[in-house]
């Protein structure tokens, strides 16, 4: 009868071990649902921003364009935006990177550009950048040969943190002036819709 009673223990014993504690399902529920939640609400954050940039851009640009366009987006990160605007003969290409290098993006690329089709380089004035004035940039340089305005938020004062942005423009209808305004105004509505980098 001993025996029988010790083996009833072991029995009830190992059936107790292996069975989950009343809360750990509910706990590791709870864990998995929460971390649904803090990807989702990540997810749909940057879908806001991504948005806001791109629904700005395109706005301006087509008020500036006298015509609607309509928008793609290809990332929506703010540390690595995209969208692509399209209307009649035209498309523009915006691309913003908010982050703590935001002025040395802009002078790599406003440099190589001086340095390759400037003086000592390549002589090519249309490649050679052009000082434009864009609303929110503390400085912004438009390429004539790639259509392209080159711009940002941020100074090496503040130590280069911030948003650079480019506007390329393309098509049919962006002749050199039509595209310089498409730039310059897709560009200051990007600024406007994150002047400091990620909302």
């Amino acid at each position: 009868m001993g025996a029988v009673l010790a083996a009833g223990a072991l029995l009830v014993g190992c059936g107790a071990s292996s069975a989950s504690a009343p809360g750990a399902d509910a706990a590791s529920s709870a864990r998995e649902s929460g971390s649904a939640r803090e990807s989702g609400s990540a997810g749909a954050s940057g879908d806001a921003f991504a948005g806001r940039v791109c629904g700005g851009a395109r706005e301006a640009a087509a008020k500036a364009f006298g015509s609607a366009l309509s928008e793609r987006i290809v990332s929506s990160g703010a540390a690595d935006l995209k969208c692509v605007l399209t209307g009649r003969g035209v498309q523009v290409s915006v691309e913003s990177q908010a982050g703590p290098r935001a002025y040395t993006e802009f002078d790599t690329e406003t440099s190589h550009q001086s340095q390759v089709f400037g003086n000592g380089g390549v002589t090519n004035p249309a490649e050679d950048p052009v000082q434009v004035t864009v609303a929110g940039s503390q400085v912004a340089v438009w390429i004539p040969a790639q259509l392209m305005v080159v711009a940002t938020d941020s100074t090496p004062s503040n130590g280069g943190a911030g948003a650079y942005v480019t506007e390329t423009v393309s098509g049919s209808a962006a002749a050199g002036a039509t595209a310089l305004r498409l730039a310059v105004a897709a560009a200051g509505a990007t600024f406007a819709a994150h002047p400091d980098g990620p909302a």
